[in-house]
């Protein structure tokens, strides 16, 4: 399946070098639910949200999917089961796909920890970077106000 027939997921990425892998099954259970079991697994190219670099992440998911009719049957599935509102016995590939690739992104595409703040020289936190612009030796410019505000708690 290409990326073309997979926008919201496409809109993720930062660019079209994906390699998707799925697996379904598709069965009716003895209680006549159509289900669709599988997995899913996706190496993509994303913007780590810190440094806004090129990031490759690894997708891995497991898809246990009931087919319903409307959202009143989904009180009926058995525990384990995500529902899936198909009204009609035709059902989209594509849509499933797409919708389950962007469930299983993460929420948040960082780097490993320490590949970030080296490349975009983040402060460690030692008394030599400044914090909020003030060096550790520096006069804060806030402390005139720190003293009014000690002089008016004790009057």
């Amino acid at each position: 399946m290409s990326l073309e027939r997979l926008p919201g997921f496409r809109d993720c990425l930062l660019d079209d070098e994906a390699s998707i892998q799925i697996q379904l099954n598709f069965s009716i259970d003895e209680s006549q639910q159509r289900l669709i079991q599988g997995k899913l697994q996706a190496s993509v190219h994303v913007s780590c949200q810190r440094c806004l670099q090129p990031i490759a992440i690894e997708l891995a998911d497991d898809i246990r999917l009931a087919l319903i009719d409307n959202e009143d049957a989904i009180g009926t599935l058995n525990a384990g089961w995500d529902p899936w509102i198909c009204a009609d016995h035709k059902l989209e590939l594509a849509a499933l796909v797409d919708e389950q690739l962007m469930l299983c992104m993460p929420i948040v595409n960082l780097h490993r920890d320490g590949d970030c703040p080296a490349r975009i020289n983040y402060s460690t936190g030692t008394n030599d970077d400044p914090v909020d612009g003030v060096r550790a030796g520096d006069e804060n410019p806030f402390s005139v106000l720190k003293a009014l505000k000690e002089n008016n708690a004790t009057d």
